[in-house]
């Protein structure tokens, strides 16, 4: 799984699916990308409270029809928060402010999350290991490296996993046109890739859980945008092309580990082969309250089944 984005529904899906085990899974792994970017300011005017959702008014009256107002918020992976019609305009002209919300919004979220996957997962023998992406903000990590919560950050490092495997984790990506919180030049992301990988023991036995896709995979096909950075249109089409890195592609031609494991791209979904590599990415809609994943079962001989799940 990868790219939760702060979508609530779709990660108590995800965790109901752990708690159960209705994969028969050994392990979990979400491999990036926790946080949301937008706010949606709830107005509170004359006992009763406003909202702009997606370009739709939204209105609730009392506390109950607020929660649900809030949770709808929440399941597409936006923030909210109730104020004055005052406040509401003051923050909007106050970029500074907005920024502080929006921090302290996303480390509730995480936190909150981290505490419910603890709780659900309490009687779980499902290791749930985690890493943040390119767009989480740093102040999350202390929340995840919370020895308290269930969930395991395995974010720069290699390390034992069930069945005999090992794995390998890093959520950085390549530069973006975005100049998101954890992206670095393809020559610097290759040397901390590098140096992670000279720590396993036997690529044929490891999973390289890498938030960001390999270059020119299939994996990793998403629109080209211009220089204000809008989608490039010719002929009344979207224009797509490779956005992955180059450095991750390099270290799995080089390295050749039994399965790679991305996110990143969200709208470039499926399986491919770099090599003797089975490279996946699940893809997100998770805004759309939809869980999507891959089931991988892994033997003494290799990978004996991949498997597509949503829901």
């Amino acid at each position: 799984m990868s790219d939760f984005h702060a979508a609530e529904k779709a990660w108590r899906k995800f965790l109901n699916a752990v708690k159960l085990n209705v994969y028969k899974a050994d392990v979990a792994l979400v491999a990036g990308d926790l946080t949301g970017k937008a706010i949606v300011p709830i107005v509170r005017r004359d006992g009763r409270y406003e909202a702009e959702l997606f370009g739709v008014r939204r209105a609730a009256r009392g506390d109950e029809e607020l929660v649900q107002l809030e949770r709808d918020v929440a399941d597409v992976g936006y923030y909210s928060f109730v104020a004055s019609g005052e406040d509401a305009e003051r923050l909007a002209g106050d970029a500074a402010a907005r920024d502080e919300l929006l921090h302290r919004l996303m480390n509730e979220r995480v936190e909150a999350w981290m505490r419910l996957a603890t709780e659900r997962l309490a009687e779980s023998d499902v290791p749930l290991y985690v890493i943040p992406g390119n767009d989480d903000d740093f102040g999350i990590d202390p929340i995840l490296d919370n020895a308290e919560f269930r969930p395991v950050n395995v974010d720069g490092k290699v390390i034992d996993i069930p069945g005999g495997l090992q794995l390998l984790s890093y959520g950085w990506s390549n530069e973006t046109p975005w100049n998101t919180p954890r992206e670095v030049t393809e020559e610097e992301l290759y040397r901390r890739l590098d140096d992670l990988a000279q720590q396993v023991r036997d690529p044929r036995r490891a999973v390289f859980m890498i938030h960001v896709p390999p270059h020119d995979s299939g994996l990793d096909t998403a629109p080209i945008l211009d220089a204000n950075l809008r989608p490039t249109v010719s002929a009344g089409d979207v224009l797509r092309g490779p956005v992955g890195s180059t450095a991750v592609r390099r270290l799995i031609e080089e390295r050749q580990p039994l399965l790679a494991v991305h996110g990143h791209i969200h709208e470039s979904a499926g399986e491919r082969k770099i090599g003797a590599t089975l490279c996946i990415n699940p893809g997100s809609e998770a805004n759309h309250g939809i869980l999507r994943g891959y089931l991988v079962d892994i033997g003494e001989r290799g990978i004996e089944l991949v498997q597509r799940v949503e829901g």
